[in-house]
């Protein structure tokens, strides 16, 4: 019973805290990994389009 007790003040202090629920990982959505992730591969196309464009450019 006590220990039942303990779980379930475990429990509530967890989710006022916010910590209840489960990790999934580094990159799960809007975490800084997801962010870290998206600017970087938002930077890899804009900097492959601007290198594509200009070889296009020099073709010409």
């Amino acid at each position: 019973m006590l220990s039942g007790m303990m779980d379930y003040k475990n429990s509530i202090s967890k989710k006022l805290l916010n910590q209840d629920k489960v990790d999934p990982g580094t990159f799960s959505f809007l975490e800084p990994g997801w962010w870290a992730l998206h600017a970087t591969a938002i930077t890899a196309v804009y900097i492959l389009g601007t290198m594509t464009a200009k070889k296009s450019r020099e073709q010409m």
